[in-house]
This record gives structure tokens, sequence and C-alpha cells, in this order.
């Protein structure tokens, strides 16, 4: 990696500069392109040897398309958009034949890019050659788990994951305004459950708007997600209103038989997380 040049469009954005510094605090070449920067796009993708997209995901599909084209003869092309289709397909289809092309995902924020152990990154190859197995170990290498996914089945995968988790979110907290119910009311009365559950649903709220809209607008397979999980609540709150209690404990097995042995090691993991949480909440 510290042979090749790499260079980050976007790099102004909290993802691309995390990984800008991620790539110098490593020895590496790194060019960038913003709306800021000295440098453009295009000079940039003409001189890197790995260039990624680190854009929103509506400016992806017509940045790449407009720039691919004037790739390094046997560079490598790569996006970190949260939606892997169009930005995957708009590289094939623009990039010179020549290029290798490589779609990624890191799942996180990039405040965990400087300590990325453990950490997933969906990696979607097309066209994989020497520099995206790089690339991929320079990632594993900073402890990095890769994931290697087709666009397709990582956008389903996406639908559910970060779709139906950020809209769950987002209700719980529409609800509590709906109710009247303050935050510390509630925390007057929480459990240790409740505590973690509502440090989760601010954690998701106190960033960006327009990135969580786009992730569960953009992606056309939350659609489907979101109507699962809808159907899933109407029929609860169908038991709730018509004292249907058998129907709920029917519901709440069989969601827990689907889970498996899955449920004792979240038991076990949430059981220290809340020990753990006796200093922090």
């Amino acid at each position: 990696m510290k042979n090749l040049v790499i260079g980050i469009i976007g790099a102004k954005g909290k993802m691309g500069e995390a990984f800008v510094q991620l790539f110098r605090s490593q020895g590496c070449e790194v060019l960038e392109a913003d709306i800021s920067t000295e440098l453009s796009g295009k000079d940039l993708i003409q001189q890197a040897d790995i260039t990624i997209f680190s854009v929103p995901i509506t400016a992806a599909v017509g940045l790449i398309r407009e720039l691919a084209p004037h790739a390094k003869s046997g560079a490598l092309l790569s996006d970190f958009t949260a939606i892997k289709t169009p930005a995957v397909q708009a590289m094939r289809e623009a990039a010179p034949k020549s290029c290798e092309i490589l779609g990624l995902h890191p799942i996180f924020g990039p405040g965990v890019v400087q300590d990325m152990s453990q950490q997933v990154i969906a990696a979607c190859p097309v066209r994989a050659g020497d520099k995206a197995a790089q690339l991929l170990q320079f990632f594993t290498d900073q402890g990095a788990q890769i994931k290697e996914t087709s666009p397709e089945e990582h956008d389903r995968m996406m639908s559910l994951i970060q779709g139906v988790t950020h809209v769950s979110a987002i209700a719980t907290a529409m609800a509590m305004k709906k109710l009247g119910v303050s935050v510390s009311e509630t925390l007057e009365y929480a459990s240790p459950i409740y505590k973690l559950r509502l440090e989760m649903v601010g954690r998701i709220l106190s960033q960006g708007a327009q990135l969580y809209a786009e992730i569960a607008v953009e992606n056309p397979l939350t659609k489907e997600s979101i109507g699962a999980y809808l159907e899933s609540i109407q029929f609860l709150k169908d038991c709730v209103v018509s004292g249907h209690e058998e129907g709920f404990i029917q519901a709440f097995r069989e969601a827990a038989e689907y889970l498996g042995d899955f449920k004792e090691e979240a038991y076990r993991k949430t059981s220290k997380l809340i020990k753990q949480s006796k200093n922090i909440l």
C-alpha cells in the first residue's frame, strides 16, 4: 500500500477525513479532493492508483459516472456508500475496462476508523485484482472483518440492519413526544435494558438526519423490510387492544424460537453490559 497513491473524493467529509488520517498514519500517500480543495476530482482520479468515493449516497452515482472514465489505467475504483447496487453498477459501466472495481461499505461510523478491531467492512468485488487484494489486506491488518457479498445481498441486509433499526429508534422518540413524556421522566423509572435501549436511540439521533434519510429512502428494499416490521407491530398492537394475551404469548414464543441459541448469547452479553453501564449511565 505504501507504493500506491490513494485518492479520496469527499475527503473533507467525516468518513473521508477519518480514512485520510488512517492511511497517512500507516505511511500511505493520500490525495484529497472535495468542494473546498484545490485538487479536483478529475485531477485526483487521473493520478491515483486507488480512488475511493466517500460521498453522500445521492451524489455517488453522478460523480462516479462523471469521473470514472478519467481513471488511471489499471487503477482500482471503490466507494464507501451505504447502498451498494447503484454505485457498483455505475463504476462497472463508467470505468475503463482496465480498472479494478471493489464496492466497500464500512459498517461503522468515522469515530472508530482509527481502531477497526472487530468492525465489519462489506466488500463487493466486481473486477478485483492485486490492488483490491492489497486494500482488503490493509483493512484486515487494521483488525477489520471483511464480509464479501454481492451488492444486491448487501442492500437486502442493510434494509433490515440499518433501515428497520433506524426507523425503530426514530419512532421510539416520536412516540415519547406524542405521549408528552420527557426523557428525564422515563429515566426515573427506567430498567437497565430501557436505559441501554434509550442510549442507542440517542446515539442514532445525535447524528446527521440527511444520512439516515438517504439510507432509508434510497434503498428500494427498505420499503419491504419496514413493511414486515409494521405488520409485526400491528399484530402485537391488535393483541394488546383486544386483550388477546394468548396471541401475544404465541408471537413472543415464535420470535424467541426464531432467534435460537442467539438468545442465550445475547442475554450473557447484555448482562455484562448492564453491570458495566452502572458507572456510565
